[in-house]
């Protein structure tokens, strides 16, 4: 699962009142992340693209319709909405239209600089252009990360006041959406022993995944019109490689399209798309495929905007991305201060994909890789297993203080070490060049404890001591002081839910593991939920929304859940039980062989390796091309297409319990690197670890078409 580590969304405040047209607002300033470093200033040759979104009307209409065709006892069941008919319910205003139209014009944005869409305006133009519009300097910077460069503020930006009532975001302007925590989980090796947990593991194939879900090895597609459809954010795929997967695993070639950047002569990652392509499609033999790749500085927004442009936009889509919900715009004292927030972010995609599943779209998200406590963006104030210590391999088995507390004595700023290493805070404190003084300090003055900080096998920092926390002494040097984590609920969320997997438009994914018998039969003899503890690369995500409430459809299972108490819930305080929870369902996510380029000259050509890889980014994909099976045998005989499919995976849970494999062990206080002492566990039924569990797929498919009264 991808995350964009900074992302700042550029979005309008809403300010009351009565004011002069000559006034301005101001609507963005944001925080430049440290490594993001000016080159120069913007000049005449530099040109911009970025988009203007409109006021959309009748909300609440679209709710209804999207509730109303998704419902299986609905009435208006799968009676979808054409795009035309969507964009007529919601289209903005004529004044609206007028209004901000009339504001270009005034700027010299001419019709050949500008397209208007149904509900925004992409625009690209000079920046000289955009800096009179906006009031604003743009200048080039640079990442010292990757060496890319974009073109973005410098400062403060504002508009003419009363437009304010007629836009909710700029987008393209200000966002620094990055993969900054990029931690590989596709190594062949380990360096760790948990040989009394998990005695033997298996290689994961197409055969063996149709084999232990139980669809007919026949199974394929004849549908030319059942497209399915995968997301990408700077990430591309092999065509050498899903060539030679094809043939290792007599797989037939797919019908493929591409759309979208090509980044890898530009080195970006392919591994994510190479297992997004290669399984989405070897599940769905014969079903065509639409690879949706997005450029560097894009996220989800304008994934579902592009998306919605198809003519024909795929009716299953898979999206093995995410990133912590509150920091869908990055919450910093530019956010706060001058109206970016993640909840208008999130909402303005939630339209998105009700438009979606009002047409007849299922759309699949992975649930995260890092557990409940989550790691990119986590605030890391989560009390750490010191009784788990270093899962993924160090030095030493064992730590009696394995989490610290670093202060910056100036502002107050914390950093939880190592559970919020992916917090901007911490990353400060990693960038902080006196921060090795600091720790030698920190090492002389607790000299009996043997401190040690030693890093895993993805290059994660853990802390070894000797001593129990009380016994540690803190110090201060260099305005940092450094002593033992303490937990204190006002100093961060325990957990952190990610975006999109927490929408309630979604069917989120979570990643389980095959546990197979010692050799030489290596029979699969259970299935749990994915965990580094249990050998995983990863930990499946589940838990609960911060702000997004539980939809109905959900509210009986997740009740019965939370209302066992042999379920070993966390504590009340460390989430909202009246928010989305997630997953919806599960589906293996461990040790997936896929073949990946290797060669150096020309990336979609082999050479070509094959290499194991883990995460909820497996299931995702996987899953949704079982559900493009199924609908091709839907329209295969005149039905609709499923469409947003958790009423009816709610409801047949309740019809037909034996469509589910129930996942009832393995939990998720972990995420890749590290243990919380809290989480949620596995159960019979719903659970936040596997949601209803994993499918089983001739029955599955077997109740939507005795639904549909399609013999079979």
């Amino acid at each position: 699962m991808k995350r964009a580590i900074v992302f700042l969304t550029f979005i309008i405040i809403c300010i009351s009142g009565v004011l002069s047209l000559r006034e301005r607002t101001l609507i963005a300033n944001p925080i430049i992340p440290n490594y993001w470093v000016k080159q120069r200033s913007s000049n005449t040759n530099d040109f911009i693209s970025f988009k203007i979104l409109l006021k959309q009307r009748n909300l609440e209409k679209l709710n209804e319709y999207f509730w109303q065709v998704s419902d299986p006892k609905s009435s208006f069941y799968q009676e979808y909405l054409t795009k035309v008919e969507i964009d007529e319910l919601i289209r903005p205003s004529s004044k609206t239209f007028k209004e901000v139209l009339g504001f270009l014009d005034q700027h010299d944005i001419t019709i050949s600089e500008r397209t208007v869409f149904s509900d925004y305006i992409l625009i690209e133009t000079s920046a000289k252009k955009v800096e009179e519009m906006f009031d604003c300097q743009l200048v080039k910077y640079q990442n010292l990360k990757d060496g890319t460069s974009r073109l973005r503020l410098d400062g403060s930006a504002s508009v003419p006041t009363e437009l304010l009532d007629h836009i909710d975001f700029v987008i393209g302007l200000s966002e620094f959406f990055d993969h900054n925590l990029k931690i590989p989980h596709y190594d062949v090796k380990t360096n760790y022993d948990n040989s009394d947990l998990v005695t033997n593991d298996i290689l994961i194939t197409p055969q063996i995944l149709k084999s232990y879900y139980q669809v007919p090895s026949d199974a394929k597609g004849t549908q030319s019109n059942n497209y399915q459809g995968i997301a990408a954010f700077t990430d591309y795929f092999s065509m050498g490689a899903l060539q030679q997967f094809d043939k290792a695993y007599n797989i037939p070639a797919p019908n493929l399209t591409r759309n979208g950047t090509d980044c890898l002569d530009q080195g970006c990652d392919q591994y994510e798309s190479d297992l997004d392509v290669q399984y989405m499609t070897a599940m769905a033999i014969g079903v065509p495929t639409i690879f949706m790749a997005h450029p560097n500085g894009a996220w989800i927004l304008d994934y579902l905007q592009g998306v919605l442009l198809l003519s024909d936009p795929p009716l299953v889509q898979s999206i093995s991305y995410g990133w912590a919900e509150l920091s869908q715009c990055e919450v910093t004292d530019g956010c706060s201060v001058y109206g970016y927030n993640s909840v208008q972010y999130v909402q303005r995609c939630d339209v998105e994909f009700q438009k979606l599943g009002t047409m007849g779209v299922s759309v699949f998200v992975s649930d995260g890789d890092d557990g409940a406590p989550s790691l990119g963006g986590a605030s890391g104030n989560c009390p750490m297993d010191h009784g788990t210590y270093c899962p993924t391999g160090c030095p030493h088995s064992t730590s009696l203080c394995s989490e610290l507390t670093f202060e910056y004595t100036n502002n107050g700023t914390l950093c939880f070490f190592p559970m919020g290493i992916g917090a901007d805070s911490c990353s400060n404190l990693l960038n902080d060049p006196s921060l090795q003084e600091v720790l030698n300090k920190f090492a002389d003055a607790n000299k009996k404890c043997k401190l040690a900080f030693e890093t895993d096998r993805t290059n994660l920092p853990h802390v070894y001591s000797a001593c129990e926390c009380n016994q540690l002494n803190n110090i201060t040097s260099n305005g940092i002081t450094v002593g033992p984590y303490n937990f204190y609920a006002e100093n961060g969320a325990i957990f952190t839910s990610e975006y999109p997997t927490s929408s309630p438009y979604v069917t989120s994914v979570g990643a389980t593991q095959f546990l197979v018998s010692p050799p030489p039969h290596q029979n699969i003899s259970q299935e749990v939920g994915a965990s580094i503890l249990t050998q995983a690369k990863i930990t499946t995500g589940g838990g609960f929304s911060t702000f997004q409430p539980m939809p109905s459809y959900q509210q009986k299972a997740v009740q019965t859940y939370l209302s066992n108490q042999n379920n070993n819930i966390p504590p009340s305080y460390a989430f909202d039980s009246s928010m989305r929870a997630y997953p919806d369902i599960a589906f293996n996510g461990h040790n997936y062989n896929i073949y990946a380029s290797t060669n150096q000259d020309d990336q979609d050509k082999c050479p070509c390796s094959a290499l194991p890889v883990d995460g909820t980014s497996c299931s995702s994909p996987a899953l949704a091309g079982l559900i493009s099976l199924i609908n091709d045998k839907l329209l295969a005989n005149g039905k609709k297409p499923l469409g947003f499919l958790n009423p009816l995976l709610y409801q047949m849970a309740v019809d037909k319990p034996e469509a589910f494999n129930d996942i009832t062990e393995g939990k998720n206080n972990c995420n890749r690197s590290y243990c919380c002492l809290y989480g949620y566990s596995a159960a019979e039924g719903w659970d936040s670890v596997s949601g209803w569990g994993s499918i089983v797929f001739d029955q599955f498919e077997s109740y939507i078409l005795d639904m549909q009264g399609i013999p079979h």
